[in-house]
């Protein structure tokens, strides 16, 4: 189960250059979604990512895959 602080983590790069609207990638099977998430409101992401892997970072946007 992720916590705020691996999110912190994960999200790091984008949080010290001033990302307002913090950017990832959903990935489901063969479906793609790029979200964003106020970066004052990481911790709303928690719940929705509770279904998905953290798989790395590729060209800075973090991936998530159900």
């Amino acid at each position: 189960m992720m916590q705020l602080e691996d999110l912190e983590y994960i999200f790091k790069p984008q949080i010290e250059e001033g990302t307002v609207n913090l950017y990832y990638m959903l990935v489901e099977g063969e479906h793609k979604t790029v979200e964003r998430c106020p970066s004052d409101q990481l911790e709303s992401l928690l719940p929705m990512l509770d279904n998905f892997v953290y798989t790395g970072t590729e060209a800075r946007i973090p991936r998530f895959t159900k």
